[in-house]
């Protein structure tokens, strides 16, 4: 009976190693393991071939080929090392450390960038000094688009605005003008580009938008140079709106609150030129004639005086139009420009003095 076991045992042993060579090695890598039928199923279970271990998972299957290993790996004696897997993303970031770029290589490329910038618009300078605006404006607004880092962004931006309002571009460059403010408001050129804004809405007409940018300039620089000025610009808006009174308010208050100075000098003039604009002829010779008498010792008494006589030519009163410009003549007679500007009126009064006898007389 002994023997018969031992036959048995022997017979189980030799057919087991007939099995187990014609079984696939269970650790080897062989993709033509994937069932055709079920390809797209096995395909999922597929590594990525750049996630495959580079490191101790192949080496140690080779070594697992070798037919004494291969016994002790089915036998749970050996056991084969975890493989380590490292993401490619991983992977790129350690190389990109491994060769640092100096600071000195850094400060080079920025140095190389701003070079490259400040030639480009040197280039679109030319344009710009030309005339020519919309090529000036394509080459700068071709370095904001391809060097958006530049140290030098913001001034290259104004002037790209620059080159866009003087082209007429008024859409384009309000949209610039934006970016400007909005992007770096401590800009040395805020105010004015706050300035041009409002004046890009005043050409499109967009009177709301003007008249709220200035309102604002008011109320953040009251009692400075800035807001006076943006007084005047919303007067001039006021006045394109004939809304005279406001207009006039404005002209008088400067007049007021800055006695003695260049503001009220303009504010006069202004309102002035409203009230002849608006046929109140008087008012605007009464005008003139306390800026001549107030700044009689200015470069502003001559050209008030001159339009004294321009204000009676509009009004159709060419007698004391004439008169006007002889006091020109005899009262600064030092002044060639004035007394020339003077005689060429008193001819140009003779001229329309013929034509209209001319149409009475038919």
């Amino acid at each position: 009976m002994r023997n018969i076991s031992f036959i048995l045992i022997i017979f189980l042993v030799f057919l087991f190693n007939i099995l187990a060579q014609n079984e696939p090695d269970p650790f080897a890598w062989d993709n033509n393991r994937i069932n055709v039928s079920n390809a797209n199923e096995d395909l999922k279970n597929v590594p990525d071939i750049e996630t495959l271990p580079e490191d101790n998972f192949l080496p140690a299957m080779q070594e697992a080929a070798k037919e004494e290993e291969r016994k002790e790996i089915l036998e749970g004696k050996k056991i084969l090392p975890t493989p380590t897997y490292t993401p490619t993303s991983v992977i790129e970031k350690e190389a990109m450390f491994k060769e640092p770029i100096s600071i000195q290589e850094k400060e080079k490329t920025k140095e190389e960038m701003e070079k490259e910038v400040l030639d480009l618009f040197k280039e679109g300078k030319k344009y710009y000094d030309i005339e020519d605006y919309e090529g000036a404006a394509e080459i700068w607004a071709r370095i904001i688009q391809n060097y958006p880092t530049s140290k030098q962004l913001y001034d290259i931006r104004y002037a790209l605005a620059n080159a866009y309002e003087y082209n007429r571009d008024y859409d384009k460059a309000i949209v610039e003008y934006q970016k400007v403010l909005a992007e770096k408001p401590g800009f040395s050129l805020t105010t004015e580009a706050t300035y041009r804004l409002a004046g890009c809405y005043e050409k499109l007409e967009k009177w709301p938008y003007a008249i709220e940018i200035y309102k604002e300039i008011i109320r953040k620089s009251k009692g400075k140079e800035e807001a006076i000025r943006a007084y005047f610009r919303l007067a001039i808006i006021y006045m394109k709106q004939e809304n005279f009174k406001r207009t006039e308010v404005i002209y008088k208050n400067v007049m007021r609150y800055y006695p003695g100075t260049l503001w009220e000098i303009q504010a006069r003039f202004q309102l002035a030129s409203t009230y002849a604009q608006t046929h109140r002829y008087k008012s605007a010779i009464k005008e003139y004639k306390l800026i001549k008498y107030k700044f009689k010792d200015t470069e502003w008494a001559p050209m008030a005086a001159m339009h004294i006589g321009d204000t009676y030519k509009l009004a159709g009163d060419y007698k004391n139009a004439k008169e006007a410009y002889n006091k020109v003549i005899y009262e600064y007679f030092s002044k060639e420009d004035y007394v020339h500007q003077a005689e060429e009126r008193i001819k140009s009064l003779k001229n329309i003095k013929e034509i209209e006898n001319k149409v009475y007389a038919e």
